[in-house]
């Protein structure tokens, strides 16, 4: 009798070392699902963003925002015009402090108009533009989800960023034509020609939508 309770008790003690086994198994499982389902995700973005004219600027901006784009394209489009348009208001930003500056010159010299403060003036207007070309493109994505005519509001957030890239060309064009301060001429080709490659990405991504 003694014998089979020393045996019973043995089966009960392998059994308790199966369940914790069991156990740590499933528990290993369902952390390792949320990893592998972000790595997916990221492959995703990759993936789209090779199809870019910049992929390494293209999915360095957009690979944090993977968890919420999952693998779903106009997410990552949406997702996409929305950091453009940052970028937009933030080349605004740049552009309009360097002509308060070049107004201020302008006061100082008996209020002589120069040729720098007309080009950042337009310059401005160019990404004023950009940003409701933008805002425009965005709206049109939200009607993407409706069914009725996919392919046409599509066609209509290429042309609106499409548009944009445009704007943006407009801007630097102007500096080329007149000379300027070099220092200003360097810092609006810059900020522009950046926002310029975040919105060529846009475009690119938006071109190979496929829904």
């Amino acid at each position: 009798m003694k014998a089979v309770s020393i045996k019973m008790s043995q089966i009960m003690y392998s059994l308790k070392l199966v369940f914790v086994f069991l156990a740590s198994t499933n528990i290993q499982i369902t952390e390792g699902t949320s990893p592998s389902y972000s790595t997916n995700h990221k492959i995703f973005v990759k993936t789209a963003c090779n199809s870019t004219t910049y992929p390494d600027k293209c999915y360095k901006s957009l690979s944090s925002y993977s968890s919420t784009i999952k693998s779903d394209p106009i997410k990552l489009c949406s997702t996409a015009l929305k950091l453009n348009v940052n970028s937009a208001k933030e080349a605004a930003s740049v552009i309009s402090k360097l002509l308060k500056k070049s107004q201020k010159s302008a006061a100082g010299r008996k209020n002589k108009v120069l040729p720098e403060k007309l080009i950042l003036r337009d310059c401005l207007e160019e990404m004023k533009d950009t940003v409701v070309e933008l805002k425009q493109a965005i709206t049109e994505m939200k009607t993407l989800r409706d069914g009725d005519s996919v392919s046409g509001h599509i066609a209509n957030v290429r042309t609106w960023v499409s548009a944009a890239l445009t704007d943006e060309g407009t801007c630097t064009d102007g500096f080329e034509e007149i000379k300027v301060n070099r220092e200003t001429k360097k810092k609006v080709t810059q900020v522009v020609e950046e926002l310029a490659t975040t919105t060529s990405n846009t475009l690119a991504l938006i071109t190979n939508l496929s829904y």
